[in-house]
């Protein structure tokens, strides 16, 4: 495989929090495109795997590359989307408001495009509502704005599905599928439950004995 289309590359990883070891001899790797989806049981180490491929937490051993650079202490891939544990937004402005914030770190996108990124989700860029009193449908929704809303080369999706009716996951399911394909952004994601991903994800992989295993 051409070393330009790998996308992300997991070689020979370990990692272990103290006497709990999650992997010792990880290796992962998807194409640009792909879409791909990572299953296992709770503490199995799926939010670790992810959050080591965005820089957060650094492997014991071995070494993980995003889009051909290598993650160092310190270096952080660039341009990728993500949504890790609870997103942590201000919760007496408004969704809008929020967006505008983040997004005028890297000054990327304009207000015109933050509102139709909020349209794309389902949320209404015009509400005064603050998102203190989103329902946790709403606040998914916000979440997965702020990830695609700079249309970023990956997609680390940590349990986008969680927690939310069965409506709003097919309405997620049908925008990461158009976001896939049309737009060709790399998606890896985690998920609690197969049903949610089969037929989105290309391939599946499921976290057993410490290794990842294609399903």
């Amino acid at each position: 495989m051409d070393k330009s289309e790998i996308m992300v590359q997991v070689a020979h990883v370990q990692k272990a929090y103290k006497d709990n070891v999650l992997f010792t001899d990880l290796n992962f790797s998807m194409e640009r495109g792909e879409c791909c989806a990572v299953i296992g049981e709770n503490g199995s180490g799926k939010s670790v795997l992810l959050k080591m491929i965005c820089g957060l937490v650094r492997p014991d051993a071995g070494e993980i590359t995003v889009a051909g650079e290598r993650l160092e202490k310190g270096r952080f891939p660039k341009d990728i989307g993500v949504i890790l544990d609870n997103a942590g937004f201000l919760p007496n402005e408004t969704g809008l408001k929020n967006l505008s914030i983040i997004a005028g770190i890297l000054g990327k996108v304009t207000k015109e495009e933050l509102e139709e990124t909020m349209r794309s989700v389902g949320l209404d860029p015009a509400s005064r509502v603050n998102v203190g009193k989103y329902s946790l449908g709403m606040k998914q929704r916000l979440a997965i704005a702020q990830a695609i809303m700079e249309r970023p080369s990956l997609l680390i999706l940590d349990e986008p599905f969680n927690g939310i009716d069965q409506k709003t996951v097919k309405d997620f399911r049908r925008l990461l599928e158009r976001l896939n394909k049309e737009e060709r952004i790399t998606i890896l994601m985690t998920s609690h439950h197969q049903e949610d991903i089969q037929g989105l994800c290309g391939n599946i992989y499921q976290i057993v004995s410490r290794e990842l295993r294609k399903t």
